[in-house]
């Protein structure tokens, strides 16, 4: 549930659509990984089940999701929903390193 419960509650879909809006990244995403399939030929067996989204937060208005998909790529994006202008950025990014570090907490 919303950290703000009592407060304000979040919005999490569109007033006017209805559409959830994790499900509204999950599709962006969708579109985009399923053009660049394309251009790669092989783009055949990609379905939009096989997009999930790992975090979720509504600030000020605005949207943010952290979505990857089930392809071995190492690939995820951010998609961010600027309210104000009422448009999304997508940005893409590929993991290139993981290493432990020790803390003492």
């Amino acid at each position: 549930m919303a950290d703000n419960l009592g407060v304000n509650p979040i919005p999490f879909s569109s007033p006017r659509e209805g559409i959830p809006f994790p499900d509204i990244a999950k599709d962006l995403v969708y579109q985009v990984v399923k053009r660049d399939l394309k251009n790669l030929d092989r783009h055949g067996t990609f379905g939009r089940d096989e997009v999930y989204v790992v975090w979720f937060a509504f600030v000020l208005g605005s949207w943010k999701a952290l979505v990857s998909t089930s392809l071995p790529d190492g690939r995820y994006y951010e998609v961010t929903y600027n309210s104000l202008k009422k448009e999304a950025y997508i940005d893409s990014y590929v993991k290139t390193e993981q290493f432990k570090v020790a803390i003492d907490v």
